[in-house]
């Protein structure tokens, strides 16, 4: 297929249990369309995780969903 020039990249970063309170870790992510920033969101998350790896995995999801 012939190239449109349009690239879409994504960065995603989570903390795991940041807040001392409840635990919660935060959610963050940009999104590009070339060179131009057209979303970024930050968010605490629903629910406690139990790692890393899970903070970050929820990240990804709320990010492709």
């Amino acid at each position: 297929p012939k190239y449109s020039g349009f690239d879409l990249s994504a960065y995603l970063d989570a903390d795991h249990a940041e807040c001392h309170l409840d635990r919660k870790s935060t959610s963050g992510s940009v999104q590009f369309l070339g060179d131009k920033l057209v979303c970024w969101s930050t968010k605490k998350q629903n629910y406690v995780s139990i790692s890393t790896a899970e903070s970050e995995y929820v990240t990804v999801s709320d990010c492709c969903a």
